[in-house]
């Protein structure tokens, strides 16, 4: 697995372009626990577990079949692959994380 170094993490992808969050007009209740806005670094489709990719209950946040048809992604993805780059720090709706709170 990649590690993100410090200077990958000053660079905000961003910038210049109108997030997802806004341009999907995520209420702030989702945009406070949705990582895209944490990690602006990172596309919201190389993200494990932002909300838009949470489609059911028991889901990882894996799916990234939702982004193939998001507007954002059209537009700012450049038809490159998706690939999942950074992981482990977005919601998890897996049944056994939510029992354990």
């Amino acid at each position: 697995m990649k590690t993100i170094t410090q200077t990958e993490e000053k660079v905000n992808f961003w910038t210049d372009k109108t997030p997802c969050w806004e341009s999907c007009h995520c209420p702030s209740m989702i945009t406070n626990e949705c990582p895209a806005p944490k990690y602006q670094f990172s596309p919201c489709w190389e993200i494990e577990g932002t909300y838009c990719k949470l489609n059911d209950f028991g889901a990882k946040g894996d799916d990234t079949s939702i982004c193939q048809v998001c507007r954002v992604y059209k537009k700012y993805g450049k038809d490159k692959s998706i690939v999942l780059k950074l992981l482990g720090r977005g919601l998890d709706a897996r049944l056994d994380k939510i029992n354990k709170l």
